[in-house]
């Protein structure tokens, strides 16, 4: 996505003199709907991904917010599930396994802490972004969810108003759609995005409902996860989500479209009701 424009989820930001960045979260639900969820939920973790990576990036003067840019790594480890809502945060520019990398510490109103979240992105610095993508996206076969066939919402894991984005599941795959009228604003209730392509949010969303189909709609919490993200998925074309390996609390997952491995997943479940939640 290109950088923000007039729009930001942080605010106070106080750099430091090691470089980290502290900083408040908004709480205006209306501007940012996937901040009304849990604080855990994978959608809500993958979209501060995003945002916060490059507001504090930006504070810091390193970032040019003028330039498309893309996660292409991230992993998240939770903590204790009696928590509020982002309220607080550290981000701090780390080194890990040898590349640059980001993490950032969220807390809520009490100081609980929330998660820890890692990831690492590439900024199209000379690419012509938009010129690039008008190719990828012109060979990717379309169609409408209107004409897709998705599994039942209760399998789904689906609360009120939330759209299916996955068909019913067979051999350990299931076939998906994202297009605007299921997974972008006015459309869904709290995903949105740059409208190019299907964003990392949408992805942690897809595996949340996969998961919820693997699980035949039993309630789970995912404490941990990670995700590599190595092509875009496009927007209005059909994809497959396979799974790779399941222990009963960890599933691995892999994301495939027009013959390319797009996204890798991993997600680490408790069972709802072995939570406070």
């Amino acid at each position: 996505m290109p950088g923000p424009n007039g729009k930001a989820f942080t605010s106070d930001h106080v750099v430091h003199d090691d470089g980290s960045v502290e900083f408040a979260c908004s709480q205006d639900l209306a501007a940012w709907p996937w901040a009304a969820l849990h604080p855990h939920h994978p959608g809500s973790i993958q979209a501060l991904s995003y945002w916060v990576s490059v507001e504090c990036a930006a504070a810091l003067g390193s970032w040019d917010l003028n330039k498309w840019s893309a996660l292409t790594w991230t992993r998240w480890e939770c903590g204790d599930p009696d928590v509020g809502a982002y309220a607080s945060g550290t981000y701090r520019r780390t080194t890990i396994k040898g590349k640059e990398s980001f993490s950032i510490d969220f807390a809520d109103e009490q100081g609980r802490h929330i998660c820890r979240l890692d990831g690492r992105g590439v900024v199209f610095r000379t690419r012509d972004f938009e010129e690039w993508r008008k190719g990828e996206k012109a060979i990717a076969p379309q169609t409408s969810s209107n004409e897709f066939a998705y599994a039942d919402a209760p399998l789904l894991g689906l609360s009120r108003d939330e759209r299916p984005f996955l068909g019913p599941v067979k051999n350990g795959t299931a076939l998906g759609l994202l297009d605007a009228a299921n997974s972008m604003p006015p459309n869904h209730p709290w995903l949105d995005g740059s409208g190019d392509h299907v964003n990392s949010a949408h992805l942690a969303e897809v595996a949340r409902q996969f998961v919820s189909l693997l699980r035949d709609g039993d309630p789970f919490r995912v404490v941990s996860a990670e995700m590599r993200f190595r092509h875009y998925v496009e927007l209005g074309s059909p994809f497959a989500i396979q799974r790779v390996g399941d222990n009963g609390d960890t599933v691995g997952m892999v994301v495939r479209q027009s013959g390319r491995d797009c996204t890798q997943i991993s997600y680490r479940m408790h069972r709802k009701e072995e939570t406070a939640n």
